[in-house]
């Protein structure tokens, strides 16, 4: 694994019971903070909110569930694991699971297949998931994140955000050389900027104008920091 945040990180997350989620600088402002002090471990997703806690002395690797969940499935989860997806439009998560060919694997969407799924998750526990994968938003995939832990205590929960559309396209949605030189900013913009030029402008100034305060809350749920994620001792 050498010095590898990525694959550090998806070794880390193989131990069942695990509840990983990702932050990044907008996605901190819109966090559930009450889910997120529930979780085991919040990966950091973003050069800027690595630099901002970096300042507070926070020193955690550069991870995301697009880099981590590949490797994960295919180095470390063992061979005919069953993977639930949950998340994207109706149709997506099918398409995503077809790419995962080491596990079984069943998808549902997320939006009536996930309202059911929370009213009543037998669905989900008679398929008795090894891993479940939450492509929500942010907010919604933690909150739901620790609702499944209740129910399914020995799987391992990662939320992926967007992934599970990324991923239906391709493996690696962003080439190589965009995570190299950490232009993940510049590539989402150019292919959608009207939806997200602002968070990585206005959203951008308003993280550093308030990191200090994320700092604090994310002291207050006991978040200390590793080498490739921030570790939550959660309540007993």
């Amino acid at each position: 694994m050498n010095n590898d945040p990525v694959r550090i990180l998806a070794h880390r997350i193989a131990q069942p019971g695990t509840v990983v989620t990702w932050l990044n600088h907008w996605s901190i402002q819109h966090a559930d903070w009450r889910a997120l002090a529930q979780v085991t471990c919040i990966g950091i997703d973003g050069t800027l909110l690595q630099l901002l806690l970096r300042r507070a002395g926070w020193d955690v690797g550069r991870t995301s569930a697009d880099l981590v969940l590949p490797v994960f499935f295919r180095e470390v989860l063992a061979p005919g694991s069953a993977v639930a997806l949950i998340g994207a439009a109706p149709g997506v998560a099918e398409t995503a699971a077809t790419r995962i060919d080491a596990h079984r694997v069943r998808a549902w969407d997320g939006f009536g297949q996930l309202q059911q799924l929370r009213r009543d998750p037998e669905e989900l526990r008679a398929f008795a998931p090894d891993v479940i994968v939450l492509g929500l938003g942010a907010g919604l995939q933690d909150e739901v994140a620790v609702e499944l832990h209740r129910e399914f205590p020995t799987a391992v929960i990662c939320t992926a955000g967007g992934w599970i559309d990324q991923f239906s396209r391709k493996e690696q949605y962003f080439p190589a050389w965009i995570h190299r030189f950490r232009l993940g900013w510049a590539w989402r913009i150019l292919h959608e900027p009207r939806r997200l030029l602002r968070r990585y402008t206005l959203d951008a100034l308003t993280s550093l104008r308030e990191h200090r305060t994320y700092v604090a809350a994310l002291r207050r749920i006991g978040a200390t920091p590793g080498p490739t994620c921030l570790e939550v001792s959660r309540p007993a």
